[in-house]
């Protein structure tokens, strides 16, 4: 596996390595977040991109990351060795092949329902198959895993197929049911306009059989415009509009964070979240509407929802230096900054707010620059870190002084 310290790839070699395979990867020598689960699932993985890591290996498949393309060494090799190759998300829909798939897609709060759903389906006893685009998630064995149950859990991701590739990931995964969490632009070295995200969306939705569940957030534009358009589907929509089928009613934001569902004929709850922020109140919807959809009964749901802290980097509590408490959070746009800004405000109204902020990509930053400084004008006190560019883009031309000034 070529960049395997990736979150995708990471959770696709613990997935491969318990059906049978044997699995070896190579990613750059910095630390990720993946480290501690490859180490912990006995994966091993090279340091550095060389052609002996190829002979060392004797791979009879090579899984080639999205960030990784003609010019890394290591693919150069593979295909010069004509051994077989295949891209992460081709690999990935092989693998759910024989299991009833529930995708989490949307610009924001996949990693954080795809968590839920997958605890809350544990819990159950449905024995789910998952993959999640982090390290770690409380109340689960890592990151991915092979369950014995008929349902596949995964983290839905509308990024490019591979470096030469822009069809979107998400198009190789063979889903039943789908939950669809928001849509406007992001990943602007793919996607040139939002409309040209709502169009990939499009096509997944329709993707979903007839007799599929789609959980849709219509506080979202261009979520509402795409419901519209599937008359013919089975879908379930929420937010805190008035015109959803599950609308958000009676929520209480802060210390405590509980809310109630309001359709046509009931009213649902209490429902309490752990994790702060009325995002993180649409995050547990979502994921209570499909849960319940597939059968798992409220009791179950509403419980797992109410003791669930979150999977690493959403919101992580990391502790406490000179009375201070440390928060890490992946938020890495305009929108997402703005939630959890406005959240740890609410968690937190007595005391100040310091938002130190690395942008990711330049291409993002550049794009939505104005943006991201509206959003961060939130925060009482705020450090600007230099724009982590990772495997993606090289360099770009756009700074953190153009965000500072």
């Amino acid at each position: 596996m070529i960049g395997i310290k990736g979150v995708a790839m990471a959770g696709l070699a613990i997935m491969a390595k318990e059906k049978g395979y044997s699995v070896a990867g190579s990613d750059v020598e910095e630390e990720f977040i993946t480290d501690e689960q490859l180490n912990k699932n006995d994966i091993k993985f090279f340091s550095g991109f060389k052609v002996e890591n190829l002979k060392q290996a004797k791979p009879d498949l090579v899984v080639i990351g999205a960030a990784y393309g003609a010019n890394n060494p290591e693919v150069k090799a593979a295909k010069s060795m004509r051994l077989p190759t295949i891209t992460l998300s081709e690999m990935i829909g092989r693998l759910m092949e024989d299991y009833d798939g529930v995708g989490v897609a949307g610009v924001h709060g996949k990693t954080t329902v795809t968590s839920m759903l997958a605890l809350i389906l544990k819990n159950a006893g449905f024995s789910p198959s998952y993959t999640i685009g982090t390290s770690n998630i409380p109340g689960l064995e890592s990151s991915a895993h092979i369950g014995s149950g008929q349902h596949f859990i995964i983290e839905a991701d509308e990024y490019k197929r591979s470096e030469t590739d822009l069809r979107p990931k998400f198009l190789d995964y063979p889903m039943k049911h789908l939950i669809v969490t928001s849509i406007e632009l992001d990943h602007p070295d793919v996607y040139p306009s939002a409309e040209h995200m709502y169009q990939v969306f499009y096509q997944l939705a329709m993707k979903i059989p007839r007799r599929g569940i789609i959980v849709a957030n219509t506080d979202w534009p261009l979520v509402r415009r795409l419901v519209s358009r599937l008359a013919d589907r089975n879908c379930l929509s929420y937010g805190f509009d008035k015109g959803a089928k599950y609308q958000i009613v009676d929520y209480t934001e802060g210390v405590e964070n509980k809310f109630y569902l309001k359709t046509a004929t009931e009213r649902i709850g209490p429902i309490e979240v752990a994790m702060p922020g009325l995002h993180n109140m649409l995050n547990a919807t979502a994921a209570y509407l499909m849960a319940t959809g597939l059968g798992v009964t409220d009791a179950v749901a509403t419980k797992t929802l109410a003791s669930f802290k979150g999977p690493k980097r959403r919101f992580e509590y990391l502790g406490q230096y000179n009375g201070a408490d440390f928060y890490d959070d992946y938020a890495h746009h305009p929108t997402a900054l703005k939630f959890l800004i406005d959240a740890a405000k609410k968690r937190f109204p007595k005391r100040k707010v310091v938002v130190v902020f690395q942008p990711h990509t330049y291409s993002r930053t550049s794009k939505l620059l104005g943006e991201f400084a509206q959003s961060l004008l939130g925060a009482d006190r705020l450090v600007l870190l230099n724009i982590w560019s990772s495997a993606r883009e090289k360099s770009g031309f756009v700074t953190i002084r153009d965000l500072n000034s």
